[in-house]
């Protein structure tokens, strides 16, 4: 049983020490703090689209 626990205890101690980079860079993408920029970014792609006169030549 003590096996057990320490096994455990070390794969828990191993996915935090490997996983925690991960979690750094993606935890605002999942909170979804970046949404305005990205809202204003494809607002700026849309309005600077071609106009009628420019698909012509």
């Amino acid at each position: 049983m003590l096996w057990l626990i320490a096994l455990v205890l070390a794969l828990q101690a191993l996915f935090h020490w490997t996983l925690e980079p991960a979690i750094r860079w993606l935890t605002p993408l999942f909170e979804l703090r970046l949404l305005p920029v990205l809202l204003a970014l494809v607002g700026v792609w849309l309005l600077a689209g071609r106009t009628e006169s420019e698909r012509k030549h």
